[in-house]
């Protein structure tokens, strides 16, 4: 029942604008990576302007970990399809949220791609705000979150960005949408 209320709220909301653009750097801003490593799925922080530094990024926001469209085909698509953006030159492809590094790494350990994959927990929101991709899901009991989008990003520069007009939707920001983009 929550989860059909909460759908209604979410596909009522207006389309919406970014902030963020192509030709934009990527700001300065410390976050926790999640990443698979000998130890399993771990967290470490970094500067994602300089991480993105020197590097071709894809990074796929979507609006919380375990919520259906993010869990059912938006990240696993990346994951299925991420031998075929490496094939294309990207180095890393970040799955970005505004949730805890704790929740990012269960939601990780649940879904796998163990090297296929990192994800970027953004627990504050900072990131998330700084590139504009905030809204406010509280309609919904979901609190502030980021938008489901794609970018590309090369040496620290956005090339690509996919805007979803719905929190519910993935056509515009999935894999099949990026692969023609890094071609």
């Amino acid at each position: 029942m929550f989860v059909s209320q909460a759908r209604k709220c979410l596909f009522g909301l207006q389309a919406r604008s970014f902030a963020v653009k192509v030709g934009d750097k990527m700001p300065s801003i410390t976050v926790p990576v999640v990443r698979h490593g000998d130890n399993g799925f771990s967290a470490e922080k970094f500067d994602i302007s300089e991480y993105s530094k020197n590097k071709h990024l894809v990074i796929v926001g979507y609006p919380g970990a375990f919520t259906p469209t993010c869990m059912a085909t938006h990240i696993p698509d990346y994951i299925e399809n991420a031998d075929k953006l490496k094939a294309q030159g990207v180095d890393e492809i970040i799955a970005m949220s505004v949730n805890d590094p704790f929740v990012v790494t269960a939601f990780a350990q649940h879904l796998g791609g163990k090297d296929k994959i990192h994800y970027l927990a953004d627990g504050n929101g900072e990131l998330t705000k700084a590139l504009g991709l905030e809204m406010d899901l509280s309609v919904a009991h979901l609190a502030r979150r980021g938008m489901r989008m794609s970018m590309v990003v090369k040496n620290g520069v956005v090339t690509e960005v996919n805007n979803e007009n719905g929190p519910g939707l993935t056509e515009t920001s999935s894999c099949s949408t990026v692969l023609k983009q890094t071609k």
